[in-house]
């Protein structure tokens, strides 16, 4: 048990590290720390207008620090275990065999952690269709959260730190998820060819377009990159809306409370007859359903 507690603690510390540097900010900055627990000040979650999910976000006590270390002790062992599953079947076999397992461990490691998820809204769509998903980024457990919901096979786009992580990053290789990196055209340019063939294939795509998680809840700008995949496969996109993830677990705080998480699925926007230059309009249009989708379960608090 002191072992795994020692290599929990472990991981811990590197993931607040790589989300804060991702973020542009330093774990031993309190200016910093307050600031990613705080509203920006212009902005009102209170106001029905507020775009994005204004769930609460009360500050993380000593209880919640005890129970947290207790959650990653015995999950970081668990996330090993699938890990390791993943990664020996894709030495001999498509990894697509396993997804119902995938979409378990999906469903496991949440509510290990104390947290439901409520899905909304999958009688929207067909879910023998090929779509591209857009999702607005929270939380570490979002991808737990989104595999669980979409009731197909999907992989996504993955910031390529991620491959480099500890447990996390073999899971996602040998699940065949894509590498993009913002910084690294060649690379991106490579990702986004591989998403287009599989899109092409049947297959669909899981995209977080902000690139980020949110410090404040507001939905961020959305970066192109799915929206002209979509338009050039020819494919649908679903708006998908992630609500109540702050107050479960905030970027840059290796903490974690039990809590409910709601995922909500908008109408799928078609595609036909656009061009590349429609790739602006439609990012547009999907953001603001899915702050749309958080705005109605804002009305629920």
């Amino acid at each position: 048990m002191y072992f795994l507690f020692k290599k929990s603690t472990f991981l811990l510390s590197y993931f607040q590290k790589v989300h804060c540097r991702l973020g542009n900010l330093t774990s031993d900055s309190a200016d910093d720390k307050n600031f990613a627990m705080t509203i920006l000040p212009h902005l009102n979650p209170q106001d029905p207008s507020f775009p994005g999910d204004a769930s609460p976000q009360p500050p993380f006590g000593i209880v919640d620090s005890l129970r947290s270390i207790g959650v990653w002790t015995i999950g970081a062992p668990h996330l090993a275990f699938w890990a390791a599953l993943v990664t020996a079947v894709s030495k001999v076999s498509d990894t697509k065999k396993i997804d119902r397992a995938i979409k378990f461990m999906s469903r496991a490691v949440p509510k290990l952690a104390g947290v439901d998820v409520t899905v909304k809204g999958l009688e929207r769509f067909d879910h023998s269709k090929t779509y591209v998903y857009v999702v607005n980024h929270v939380n570490i457990f979002d991808m737990f959260a989104i595999y669980q919901a979409i009731p197909q096979y999907t992989r996504s786009l993955e910031h390529v730190s991620h491959f480099s992580w500890p447990l996390i990053g073999p899971f996602i290789t040998a699940a065949g998820q894509i590498p993009v990196d913002p910084q690294d055209k060649k690379l991106t340019a490579r990702g986004l060819k591989r998403a287009l063939a599989m899109l092409k294939n049947g297959e669909s795509l899981v995209v977080l377009p902000e690139g980020e998680r949110t410090l404040d809840g507001t939905v961020g700008t959305f970066y192109p990159g799915a929206f002209r995949l979509a338009i050039q496969a020819n494919v649908p996109v679903v708006p998908m809306a992630i609500h109540g993830g702050r107050t479960v677990s905030r970027r840059g705080d290796w903490r974690v409370r039990p809590g409910r998480m709601t995922v909500s699925f908008g109408n799928p926007v078609p595609t036909e007859g656009m061009t590349i230059r429609d790739s602006a309009a439609l990012a547009q249009t999907c953001k603001e359903c899915i702050i749309s989708l958080l705005q109605t379960e804002n009305r629920t608090l």
